[in-house]
């Protein structure tokens, strides 16, 4: 049976949770986390593109981003294994990882266990089963306050029904980025990788012409990274405040 992070009893469950929730779950120590949604466990599992690996100090730095959000992994000496399997993964890529999650320089990140570089398809696979087991949890959030996570979740977070509403708006936008059974797979989210490179810039803002040089390095062809640009654009997620410059908001 499968517990509402989608790990199964009995065993130490890895909760499925979007960058986007991940970003805000503060509470974090003694080897555990809660979520805003009140998933609660040791270990998460995260699936998103690959964005960057770097290293400086003994650790290897990535960024993966989600339809909701963008994170960090970092690995350290004792991940070692881990580390290892980022560097050996050239981005842009689709990657899985278990681990646990970490405060590290004023952001929430996950310190790895394992990766593993995986298809598109299973990144979509994991999209679906993560916004049922999110939505489930904000149902359980309304429908049981009085269930103990319910109100260790809603206590933290000061839980608003808004909030709520925007935890559940969150989950509909990653569900509109599954592809459907008859289109052909992608070989990345040129989105993905746009809001990473904005995210990372300075001011969040970049000339366009080197954001999509930057995007090309990836291997994104001009096209799909104008298209994408322009729907983000569009959906309101980023803007040009001055000819040339892309900012994100």
């Amino acid at each position: 049976m499968e517990t509402q992070s989608g790990g199964l009893v009995g065993l130490d469950a890895a909760a499925r949770l979007f960058a986007g929730e991940i970003g805000q779950t503060t509470r974090i120590g003694g080897g555990s986390f809660l979520s805003p949604t009140g998933a609660a466990g040791r270990r998460v599992f995260f699936a998103g593109a690959l964005t960057s690996v770097s290293s400086g100090g003994g650790r290897v730095f990535a960024r993966i981003a989600d339809p909701t959000g963008t994170l960090t992994v970092l690995a350290g000496w004792r991940e070692a294994a881990a580390a290892s399997a980022l560097q050996a993964i050239e981005p842009p890529a689709f990657a899985a990882v278990s681990g646990a999650l970490a405060s590290a320089g004023g952001e929430t990140v996950i310190v790895p266990e394992t990766v593993l570089r995986v298809e598109r398809s299973v990144r979509d696979l994991w999209v679906l089963r993560t916004a049922d087991l999110t939505l489930s949890r904000i149902e359980r959030m309304i429908d049981a306050p009085a269930d103990p996570g319910t109100v260790a979740a809603a206590a933290h977070y000061n839980t608003t029904p808004e909030t709520l509403a925007g935890l559940a708006l969150m989950v509909q936008a990653a569900l509109r980025t599954v592809q459907d059974a008859g289109t052909p797979a992608a070989p990345i989210d040129a989105r993905a990788v746009l809001i990473a490179l904005l995210e990372e810039a300075p001011g969040r803002r970049v000339a366009e012409e080197t954001l999509l040089a930057a995007v090309a390095e990836r291997g994104i062809g001009q096209e799909a990274a104008r298209a994408a640009l322009a729907a983000l654009m569009e959906e309101g997620e980023c803007y040009m405040p001055s000819s040339g410059q892309v900012k994100l908001i």
